[in-house]
């Protein structure tokens, strides 16, 4: 070996050792006081060992300070590169907080934007280990010049590739649209916060104090809805990265992964009569239901916290990976509102994007308007879902267990076999209605209304159709069979395999895209 060659392999040594300490050890330590991971060792717990390949590991910093000098910043605060998480490949680009608060300059923008459009051109998800004190302020370069061209790379590449983003530290004004343009958004308890304007700012601009509670984990989560699973740490937020990985395929053109069957195909569930009561005024906890159906009893459940009276979790039938959604009667009486169509909505649009089947478990009453909801848009809420469960093109199969009521049960869930699930099956005791009120029209009408009005019209509408009569006429397009509770699972898995080779095209569009309500 020549000496030119030694001196330049001592040269790439020395960066490399400089760049593992990133902002060096002070910062290191700080950081670990906070309670809070490098981006180095975050890379180190999501990805299989061994399994990092870098890029962009000598770029530093070309931004200036005011008064010109430019300072030292080992990757720009930045650490991209592709890796393997359960054998498969994925890109991270990961922010490094230890190099001037893991602010983005404009190579950081750069090794931000330039991955996302290599994952999108190779086909693998994209997973950002996000930790960022936000524009690089103070500094020559043009603040945020690049994140717009992300959001728009976002948005182009938004179902062509998964898109997830785990947040551990600040988010803050123009980044926080950054995670919310994403297919998933993880959050640390004890370290994320996601505002458009933090409590410094907001003060600053209205005088208003806000508490930095706000805009935390549980706030997103409960609240906004923005948050899709909350992890204690960062080391518990990655490993529900890492799992979420596993039910998602690779890119738009794929199907997820095939898992290990671990349950019996012919398993029969008789704990579920047990489990949902018959009497249709007694609650039950629908989570409950789930474990018996599924695969092992697993799976992962998105927006856990977030309009809990609808359930939408990930989980296997037979090995297959499936989306199901289901009411919860536990949360209040299963009813849909706002928050539960807002949640319905942006999982199914996952769905039908990654070609992820959906299983809908139903026992609903039909929506309850109120001067509340009604002034929020709650119609235009219902009509996102007509319009996503209508155009959804992946296999829609949906179980009546007790009730479908009006548009709640009967359009939005699926359970009436025209609105396009490709099978419904009921239990032997569900029952179909407009609608749930026992109360008497005539004291809410008074005596002005016609003598024959409450029998001949106003009471017609809270009678119940017995799941047998609905089966009776096949015209009737409501469902396709009566099946029996311990035979769920094994129906399930029947549907699944009749319809794994489903073929829909919608009608042909100038645009990819319909006009739906928002």
């Amino acid at each position: 070996m020549g000496k030119r060659m030694q001196e330049a392999i001592k040269k790439y040594s020395a960066i490399q050792e400089k760049n593992r300490l990133g902002g060096g050890i002070k910062h290191i330590e700080r950081q670990h006081s906070r309670g809070k991971l490098t981006a180095r060792e975050r890379i180190e717990i999501l990805i299989d060992p061994d399994s990092f390949n870098e890029l962009g590991s000598f770029v530093g910093t070309t931004s200036r300070r005011i008064d010109g000098r430019i300072p030292e910043a080992p990757c720009d605060g930045a650490i991209i590169g592709s890796a393997r998480v359960n054998d498969r490949l994925i890109m991270i680009h990961a922010s490094d907080f230890t190099v001037l608060g893991g602010s983005a300059g404009t190579q950081h923008l750069v090794k931000f934007a330039r991955p996302l459009e290599m994952a999108a051109m190779w086909g693998i998800p994209m997973v950002n280990l996000l930790d960022s004190s936000g524009g690089r302020l103070g500094y020559q370069d043009v603040a945020m010049a690049g994140l717009d061209w992300h959001f728009r790379l976002q948005s182009l590449y938004s179902g062509v590739i998964p898109q997830i983003t785990v947040l551990m530290g600040p988010c803050i004004a123009g980044g926080a649209y950054l995670p919310t343009l994403c297919d998933f958004l993880l959050m640390s308890r004890i370290s994320a916060n996601m505002w458009l304007g933090g409590p410094r700012q907001t003060e600053a601009a209205t005088s208003e104090k806000i508490d930095r509670n706000i805009g935390g984990a549980d706030y997103h989560m409960q609240l906004s809805g923005s948050c899709d699973a909350v992890g204690q740490d960062d080391e518990e937020t990655i490993k529900k990265c890492r799992e979420l990985l596993r039910y998602l395929p690779q890119n738009f053109r794929e199907k997820p992964p095939k898992w290990e069957i671990i349950d019996g195909v012919d398993r029969e569930v008789g704990e579920m009569a047990k489990i949902v009561p018959d009497e249709f005024n007694q609650t039950y906890d629908m989570h409950e239901v789930i474990k018996q159906l599924v695969d092992g009893g697993e799976y992962l459940e998105i927006k856990d916290e977030y309009a809990k009276n609808l359930i939408t979790c990930f989980c296997r039938f037979n090995g297959e990976v499936v989306g199901l959604v289901a009411n919860n009667p536990k949360y209040p009486g299963s009813i849909l509102e706002i928050n539960s169509c807002d949640k319905y909505y942006r999982f199914l649009q996952v769905l039908d994007a990654y070609n992820i089947p959906l299983i809908n478990l139903l026992d609903t009453p039909p929506v309850v308007p109120g001067e509340t909801e009604e002034a929020k848009g709650l119609i235009r809420h219902m009509g996102k879902i007509v319009d996503v469960f209508s155009t959804t093109t992946v296999p829609k199969i949906s179980i009546v267990l007790r009730e479908a009521y009006a548009d709640a049960g009967s359009m939005i869930m699926g359970g009436f076999k025209s609105m396009g699930a490709d099978l419904t099956y009921a239990w032997p005791i569900a029952r179909f209605a407009v609608e749930a009120s026992q109360l008497d029209y005539r004291k809410v009408y008074g005596k002005g209304i016609e003598k024959d009005a409450y029998e001949s019209y106003l009471n017609r509408s809270r009678e119940k159709v017995d799941v047998y009569d609905a089966a009776h006429s096949w015209t009737a397009q409501v469902i396709d069979e009566i099946i029996l509770p311990k035979d769920t699972r094994k129906k399930i898995i029947e549907a699944l395999e009749i319809t794994r080779n489903k073929k829909e095209r919608l009608p042909a569009r100038a645009k990819i895209h319909g006009s739906a309500p928002v």
